[in-house]
């Protein structure tokens, strides 16, 4: 929904909601006006009846006979738009009450009310009230006119109203819309935020902060593609120059020894591709660990009776003693790769004739460790947690393996936070680097 769209559902509601409360504020103090009104009116009646009896009382301890004091009254009281009759007992008009001119005599709409004259000093008798309720009348069509003359008034100005303030209100968000039309992939540009507080600045503060963990993860994409384009030039190149030389000279002997070379090189770029694969794999979310109920130290052996050639070659001496019966919950060839990497990593850089440990056991809240540390030239601490990233390798170890490609133990703790588990470096008594992968119940 555009800006505009919102502005017009906000005004909406406002003045829906401002017209509503107007008119059940208009409609009440209609309701009081009119009831003040009557109570008003009644007053004025009440008065009148009040009028009559006191001046007959009065006239009565005079002429002291009631029917010659109510003809005296009769013609003596003079009402504006109200017309009195004087009543018998027995309900037969006795006399009138003279009005003051003929334009003055009540106008309809007329109410009528019997009130009685003087219960104690004339009983029976009663005053017979004819009045005019015009003036209530148009004083209540007044008000109603004033009302619905004020209701679409009322309505156009909460809309009014209501537009600019939600003009205010939807301001920065207009602003941020326009800045983010212009945003470039690579301007390092972000939303400007008026105020950090309300709703709409922190709406502005996590799309900037979505806009830099893109820009990080687009600048480690382009970095990963730039190293791994780097790792895989240089056997390329190596293959394809010895493929050149040898295919510019007649057939010999030493063809076998070039085809060698080749395969060597094709080895270790199968296996750089592979794990290429493996931590794509790992960034879209399809590398996910199917877990079983396996014993830890049964996928480890596996691994580690294939690494045992590699070990002897090396003469290396690889100490299993420690492999203790560990069940865990886990994905037994994803388990497979992880010892796998961790071993060749301890090979590659623990020389002749050094020592190979690795250790499983049941951790102590219901988990399982998987222990591999040796005997070689061991990490620096403040190499120690940069060597889990992509391409990344000591500089000691770079100098021992030049050929390293610097993704195995990135791979591995992919394959560690696949399971939930934790890998971690440290340094171990054998005089080496110490990797311990640490798994939940």
């Amino acid at each position: 929904m555009t800006q505009s769209g919102v502005r017009r559902r906000l005004t909406s509601w406002y003045a829906v909601a401002t017209l509503s409360l107007l008119l059940a504020a208009l409609l009440a103090m209609r309701h009081f006006a009119q009831r003040a009104l009557r109570n008003e009116h009644e007053a004025a009646v009440a008065g009148a009846a009040a009028l009559v009896r006191s001046f007959f009382r009065a006239e009565l301890a005079e002429y002291r006979e009631v029917e010659v004091t109510v003809s005296h009254l009769a013609g003596e009281l003079v009402f504006a738009r109200m017309a009195i009759e004087f009543l018998r007992p027995d309900g037969t008009m006795f006399a009138t009450a003279r009005q003051p001119l003929a334009a003055a005599t009540p106008r309809p709409p007329l109410v009528r009310r019997a009130e009685p004259l003087e219960p104690r000093l004339a009983p029976g008798w009663q005053l017979r009230l004819t009045i005019s309720t015009a003036d209530l009348v148009t004083a209540q069509r007044n008000i109603d006119r004033v009302t619905l003359f004020a209701i679409p008034i009322a309505a156009l100005v909460a809309a009014l109203v209501a537009w600019w303030m939600t003009g205010r209100a939807l301001s920065p968000v207009g602003t941020m819309a326009a800045a983010a039309d212009k945003l470039q992939n690579t301007s390092g540009a972000r939303l400007p935020v008026a105020n950090p507080g309300d709703e709409f600045g922190r709406l502005g503060l996590a799309f900037n902060a979505l806009l830099d963990r893109l820009d990080r993860a687009v600048q480690e994409q382009r970095r990963f593609l730039a190293d791994a384009a780097h790792e895989l030039r240089t056997p390329v190149a190596r293959i394809l120059g010895a493929v050149e030389e040898r295919a510019a000279q007649p057939p010999s002997p030493e063809d076998r020894e070039a085809l060698a070379e080749v395969a060597t090189e094709l080895r270790r770029t199968a296996h750089t591709i592979d794990e290429l694969l493996h931590l794509a794999r790992a960034d879209s979310g399809a590398m996910a660990a199917h877990r079983a109920g396996i014993f830890l130290d049964d996928a480890v052996s596996d691994a580690v009776s294939r690494f045992a050639r590699t070990a002897q070659q090396k003469r290396q001496h690889l100490d299993v003693t420690a492999l203790a019966e560990t069940p865990v919950q886990a994905d037994p060839q994803l388990i497979h790769r992880l010892a796998t990497v961790l071993l060749e990593n301890a090979s590659r850089y623990t020389p002749e004739a050094g020592t190979i440990r690795v250790t499983t056991r049941p951790a102590s809240n219901g988990g399982a460790v998987l222990v591999v540390e040796d005997s070689g030239i061991g990490i620096p601490p403040e190499e120690r947690e940069a060597v889990f990233g992509r391409f990344v390798r000591g500089r000691t170890a770079r100098q021992l393996a030049p050929e390293g490609a610097g993704l195995g133990l990135a791979i591995a703790r992919s394959i560690a936070a696949a399971h939930g588990a934790t890998l971690t470096l440290d340094d171990s008594d054998l005089g080496g680097a110490r990797f311990t992968a640490t798994f939940p119940a």
